[in-house]
């Protein structure tokens, strides 16, 4: 899924808002989704389980997780926002 998503989001070129969807459980490959092209990355499989496990404090506790991995992976990357994100050039 990520070696085509440039392919597809370059020729929509924001005309409509491409959503990543692809097994997405960890705050790097969100990085890599928006860096690619994404507008947005779907979280399904990880909040289900939350919420099986926990409840709503569950499904709060996998966005934290979500949110924390994310955080990491930007100050590693030296970007501060969704926006240098999509502006980041993965090698």
């Amino acid at each position: 899924s990520f070696d085509v998503l440039p392919s597809i989001a370059a020729p929509v070129n924001h005309r409509v808002p491409v959503i990543f969807d692809s097994g997405v459980r960890r705050g790097a490959p969100v990085f890599k989704a928006l860096a690619s092209g994404a507008d947005l990355v779907a979280i399904g499989r990880p909040v289900i389980y939350g919420l099986n496990l926990g409840g709503a404090e569950g499904v709060a506790s996998v966005f934290r997780h979500l949110n924390k991995e994310l955080s990491i992976t930007m100050q590693l990357a030296g970007t501060r926002t969704v926006e240098e994100i999509k502006h980041t050039v993965l090698l």
